[in-house]
C-alpha cells in the first residue's frame, strides 16, 4: 500500500506538470510543439536514472560522505538553476496565476504522511516524521488558505506568501538536515549508529530525495519570481 501512495502521489504531479505545460502551451506560441513530448520524456528518463541508481546500488551503504545528495540532489539542483538562468520561466510566468503553484505545495501533506509511513514499515526513525521534528507539514496545510488569499486578490496575499514561502523553506531545511544528522551524527537524535536503512535509497523511497523534495524547491523559486513581478 505505501508502494502504491507513492506511485499515486508521483503520478498526480506528472499529470499537474503536464496540464500546466499544455495550457501556457496553447496561449504561448514561444513553448515548441513537441515541448510536452520532451517534458514527459525528461521526466521519464530521471525516473529511470532513479531506478538505475537504485538497481545498481550506487546509493548504498548510507555512509559518509553521504552518496543521494551527490548523486541525486545535486543533479536536481543544477537543473533547476539552469532553468531559471535560462529564462524558461518566463513563458510560464506569464500565464500561470500565483495561486496555482501555491495550492500546488499542498502535495507536501501526502509526503509527510508517506515519510510517517516509512518510520511505520521500520525503514527510519520518528524524528523524520510529523510526530518527530519534522514539521513540513504545515507547509502543505498553509498553502490551502495562502491560496485563496491570492486568488481572492486580497490586501494580504502578497505579505502572507513572502512569510509562508521563507516559513516554508526553513521547514524544508530542517527536514534535510534532520535526515543528514541522522546518517552523519546519529549520536545528536541519541542512537549509537544510523537509524535510516539502506532501504530508503530504493524506490520508491528514493522519490522524496529525487523529486518531491527538488519539485517543492522548483515550486518556491518559481513563486518568488511571480512575487517579484509588478502587482496587476
Amino acid at each position: 500500500m505505501l508502494t502504491f501512495n507513492f506511485c499515486l502521489l508521483y503520478g498526480a504531479l506528472f499529470a499537474v506538470i503536464g496540464f500546466a505545460y499544455a495550457r501556457v502551451q496553447k496561449v504561448n506560441d514561444q513553448l515548441p510543439r513537441t515541448g510536452l513530448f520532451m517534458l514527459y520524456a525528461g521526466l521519464l528518463l530521471w525516473t529511470i536514472y532513479l531506478i538505475v541508481l537504485d538497481r545498481s546500488g550506487v546509493l548504498r551503504p548510507l555512509v559518509n560522505p553521504p552518496r543521494i545528495p551527490v548523486f541525486v540532489i545535486l543533479p536536481a539542483f543544477v537543473f533547476i538553476a539552469w532553468f531559471y538562468a535560462a529564462g524558461k520561466h518566463r513563458p510560464f510566468i506569464q500565464h500561470i496565476p500565483i495561486w496555482q503553484p501555491v495550492l500546488i505545495q499542498s502535495f507536501r501533506i501526502g509526503v509527510e504522511f508517506l515519510i510517517l509511513g516509512i518510520y511505520l514499515k521500520g525503514i527510519g526513525p520518528v524524528q523524520a516524521t510529523f510526530e518527530g521534528y519534522n514539521f513540513d507539514i504545515a507547509s502543505g496545510l498553509l498553502a490551502i488558505p495562502v491560496a485563496w488569499l491570492l486568488y481572492r486578490k486580497a490586501r494580504i496575499a502578497r505579505a502572507a506568501t513572502w512569510i509562508w514561502s521563507i516559513l516554508s523553506l526553513l521547514l524544508l531545511a530542517n527536514i534535510i538536515f534532520i535526515f543528514n544528522t541522522l546518517v552523519l551524527r546519529p549520536q545528536m537524535w541519541g542512537f549509537t549508529q544510523n537509524p535510516i536503512s539502506a532501504e530508503f535509497t530504493q524506490m520508491p523511497y528514493l522519490l522524496i530525495a529525487g523529486f518531491y523534495m527538488p519539485f517543492a524547491v522548483f515550486l518556491h523559486v518559481f513563486i518568488f519570481m511571480q512575487l517579484r513581478k509588478p502587482k496587476d
